[in-house]
């Protein structure tokens, strides 16, 4: 018999099987509990309430789907706590899971709004919409979303929806293993400071293609990189035109590790584009990630209209913040962020601070801001080779060889 537990998250209380008795020997959830519950995700699922609830004040939602659905927790917080009188069905193929559900359902008296169904996701996925699409998909799965994408894309309201999917396999997506990276999400990774930056694009990449592929087209809202995982909240359109000009949006990303200049190529250029080194004397050849999303990350007004929202909703303190880096980097997103340790390795300088920094190349009429990816790194409209000479001109260290 399931050992069960109760737990809080935001306004919704709900069971699932005792987390700290079933990881006594792996020290964190695994697939092999009886339900699937990660606390460690309510960081996620904070932030997933508030975008929603973005969502909800721009576009409206019936019908919401969670094909992978665990204890249920995700979909409960979006009913419980997002305004509205959207509906929700949830899937999971584990019985147990299911019954646990069904609990959770009925103790948060929701049982005329949720629905659980117990089979595999993907068939699911396309049975359960034949009658009325989705307008929300959230996959929420352990390890790649890949799996499930093209039935979740299938599954949508075609005048618009939203998808939202999460990533865990970083091992993959950050360069330990690019076979395994072009393999599921058809783009490679590589080893480098801004290897969660990649991960980001590798998924919005796979997620253009797919949606590409079913006449749609897909664009990003928001992401996320924090702790162990990536996720993506993507607004998903009928529309060959619109992503037939969002092809553009795919390329290359080209990395220095020794000079540490990064640029974006569109597929469309090729890697035959001479690349710029941030030293004259610099003839190491750049490595390159993708193909993968060179465009934005995000929609910075959406983004910035949600963080608005946080002092109405109980969260975690993490959350708060990392909502708060999000939107002051979100007009940034069309370049990768830059890692300024790593850059100071690489040149044998100490760091500035985060704050010098900012203030300098802001004086320089460059909008720069801190990133919710990563502490030692910055968002902002100079290049690389820009933030260098930013760096020596602080120090007071003369530049040599450009």
């Amino acid at each position: 018999m399931t050992r069960l537990k109760e737990y809080r998250e935001g306004l919704t209380s709900f069971v699932s099987a005792d987390v700290q008795h079933y990881t006594e020997k792996e020290g964190q959830p695994t697939a092999d509990m009886p339900v699937f519950y990660n606390p460690k995700m309510c960081i996620n699922r904070d932030i997933s309430v508030i975008f929603l609830s973005e969502y909800l004040s721009r576009w409206d939602i019936d019908l919401l789907c969670e094909p992978l659905a665990g204890s249920g927790v995700r979909t409960l917080r979006y009913l419980n706590e997002c305004q509205g009188s959207h509906r929700a069905v949830m899937f999971d193929v584990n019985p147990e899971a299911v019954h646990i559900i069904q609990q959770n359902i009925e103790e948060n008296h929701l049982s005329e709004r949720a629905t659980v169904i117990q089979g595999d996701a993907r068939l699911l996925l396309l049975s359960e919409s034949r009658e009325k699409r989705f307008d929300f998909v959230d996959v929420d799965p352990f390890g790649t979303p890949v799996p499930y994408l093209n039935a979740a894309v299938q599954a949508l309201n075609p005048t618009g929806a939203l998808l939202s999917l999460t990533a865990t396999d970083m091992p993959a997506l950050c360069g330990v293993y690019p076979p395994v990276a072009f393999r599921k999400y058809g783009g490679f990774s590589i080893r480098s400071p801004i290897s969660h930056e990649i991960a980001i694009r590798l998924l919005l990449g796979v997620s253009y293609s797919v949606t590409g592929a079913n006449d749609r087209s897909m664009s990003p809202l928001a992401v996320l990189s924090t702790d162990h995982y990536v996720r993506v909240w993507l607004r998903v359109e009928s529309s060959r035109k619109t992503s037939n000009r969002q092809a553009k949006e795919i390329g290359w990303l080209r990395h220095c590790p020794r000079c540490m200049n990064t640029d974006l190529v569109s597929l469309r250029e090729g890697l035959e584009d001479e690349f710029n080194h941030c030293r004259d004397d610099c003839q190491y050849d750049p490595k390159a990630a993708g193909p993968l999303w060179i465009g934005s990350l995000c929609d910075a007004e959406f983004v910035q209209e949600a963080y608005k929202k946080v002092s109405e909703y109980k969260l975690h303190k993490k959350s708060s913040r990392l909502i708060q880096l999000m939107s002051q980097e979100a007009p940034l997103t069309e370049a990768p962020y830059i890692d300024i340790h790593a850059i100071c390795d690489s040149y044998r300088l100490t760091p500035p601070s985060n704050a010098e920094l900012i203030a300098v190349l802001t004086e320089q009429g460059l909008e720069t801001t801190r990133t919710h990816f990563r502490p030692t790194a910055l968002r902002t409209e100079a290049s690389p080779c820009e933030v260098v000479r930013a760096i020596h001109k602080i120090k007071g260290v003369a530049i040599q060889n450009g």
